[in-house]
């Protein structure tokens, strides 16, 4: 009985050292604090009281265990922000991405954003198949289930919005040939993106990257809400392409499917641009460009995606630091009788010294669909499909690392909404500067 206890003693140590020896676990932490400040946000300086300014934090902790092929995650998040409580007697305005924000809790308490489970499997590493004389570089598998952190090609049909979707997901490589990536989920409520139990998300992407640099693909997309007897379908089809020294992704959207018996339209362009490069005087330097047109029109033609990337925590996600432009609104809310966004904007970044990153952009703001009264487009956005003016954007931004851990961020935005956009007599500019410490450890 006593060889059996030390047999089975020693079993157990091996055992554990040889599972310690295979395991991996890696703690990740990412904070950042923000002092934000609005000017003008009526656009009439002569009577404005539409002045603000607050400070809001975002603390992410993440565990990952790595054991053999399998990997476990659980990331937790807090966020709150602080100023707000004298934010309506200072602000007229509350904007339509204020009423309502994707998170579970905005006062400081902690709540999950992942927390699941993946297996990976190769079923092979490298074979040649007969007759083409291809080879192929191994066949990959993956299986995920929980909650999980997910974003399709660029988010504008589906991206998480840093909370995770409840479900299930899978992948699978062929090599260089093609693969897939799918998503299955139950939105439950208050989950982020609706408010019932009945909506079901359902993604799947065939993508192939045969060629060196380029990736392409279709991602179909399934929204179905039972509630409101409502299913959309979304055809995504894009390219990228990805060198040392510039990429760019073009992407077109259909929007299909229907709400009660009536048929949905609908449609979104984009193109994302950059080229890079390092010379003695400016260092690391890029120049960038953006254009985005998404359809508007009636609720059936307007371009609408249930879970768009929108949300960037404590702000809007979108294009330009103070507008925020998105596939569906941009920071102001867009003004009455205009339907669909048109986004065309620059942006360059130098490095001159070693720490220090500065930029500048300059975006102009369109939608396809107003009223015929208001101001017209400039020339080139209406050539881009762009029919009347909302406004423009310019700035300047930096970040000073201060380690490879720590930097801290500025940028000071101005808005110059156009003439008779917004209602008449209110068209001065609005700016917003912003002071931020980020740090990870």
């Amino acid at each position: 009985m006593k060889k059996i206890t030390v047999t089975t003693f020693f079993i157990f140590i091996s055992f554990c050292q040889i599972t310690y020896s295979i395991t991996k676990m890696f703690l990740d932490t990412n904070y950042k604090m923000s002092y934000i400040e609005y000017e003008n946000l009526d656009f009439n300086i002569s009577t404005s009281t539409d002045n603000f300014n607050k400070v809001y934090s975002v603390l992410t902790v993440s565990l990952k265990t790595f054991i053999d092929n399998t990997q476990f995650e659980i990331e937790m998040n807090s966020l709150g922000e602080a100023g707000t409580e004298n934010y309506q007697n200072t602000i007229s305005t509350t904007y339509s991405w204020q009423v309502y924000r994707p998170y579970p809790n905005i006062q400081f308490q902690p709540w999950l954003s992942q927390f699941y489970f993946k297996y990976k499997y190769d079923f092979v590493e490298t074979f040649k198949i007969p007759y083409l004389k291809l080879n192929v570089d191994g066949i990959h598998t993956y299986f995920v289930a929980g909650r999980q952190r997910k974003e399709f090609v660029e988010g504008l049909v589906v991206g998480d919005n840093k909370i995770g979707y409840d479900g299930l997901s899978f992948g699978l490589s062929f090599g260089r040939f093609f693969y897939i990536d799918g998503l299955l989920s139950k939105l439950v409520s208050k989950q982020g993106f609706v408010d019932n139990r009945y909506f079901d998300l359902y993604c799947f992407l065939i993508g192939s990257k045969f060629y060196d640099e380029y990736n392409f693909g279709i991602n179909t997309v399934i929204e179905n809400d039972k509630m409101l007897q409502s299913e959309k379908i979304f055809y995504e089809f894009f390219i990228k392409r990805a060198t040392e020294k510039y990429m760019y992704i073009l992407e077109y959207i259909m929007q299909r499917g229907s709400k009660q018996n009536k048929d949905y339209s609908g449609s979104l362009w984009y193109f994302r641009g950059a080229i890079q490069g390092e010379s003695r005087n400016f260092g690391k330097s890029m120049a960038g460009l953006v254009w985005l047109l998404s359809s508007g029109g009636s609720e059936h033609g307007r371009f609408n995606p249930t879970c768009t990337r929108s949300y960037e925590y404590m702000e809007p996600y979108g294009y330009g630091e103070f507008t925020r432009a998105n596939a569906r609104d941009i920071f102001f809310n867009l003004p009455d009788g205009y339907s669909g966004v048109f986004i065309l904007g620059l942006d360059f970044s130098v490095n001159p010294l070693s720490k220090l990153y500065t930029g500048f952009e300059y975006y102009l703001y369109s939608s396809p669909e107003a009223p015929d009264d208001k101001p017209d487009a400039s020339a080139t956005e209406r050539t881009l499909g762009a029919k009347k003016a909302i406004g423009l954007e310019y700035g300047i931004s930096g970040r000073y690392e201060i380690s490879k851990d720590v930097s801290v961020n500025f940028s000071y935005s101005i808005f110059d909404p156009t003439a008779n956009a917004y209602p008449k007599k209110q068209h001065d500019i609005a700016t917003k500067f912003v002071l931020s410490l980020v740090s990870k450890f």
